[in-house]
């Protein structure tokens, strides 16, 4: 089951209240500013900070390039 894209629109990081990515390939929702990732798992987004997995600076640069295209920036 997948989020509903209204709720993903609403939903920011715990940390930084900055913008969430949604990943195409897998249940996650990252924070490209905080590195973190949180899983979804039954179609409910995990948002407890501790529980996030770290994304590698790589990785985190991507998300924020696919934040930067959505936005039009």
């Amino acid at each position: 089951m997948d989020l509903d894209p209204r709720l993903t629109a609403a939903l920011v990081c715990p940390v930084c209240k900055g913008t969430l990515v949604k990943d195409e390939n897998e249940p996650l929702l990252v924070c490209p500013r905080c590195r973190l990732g949180f899983e979804v798992v039954d179609g409910i987004a995990n948002m407890i900070a501790e529980q996030a997995r770290e994304i590698s600076a790589e990785d985190a640069e991507k998300y924020g390039q696919r934040l930067s295209v959505v936005r039009g920036a």
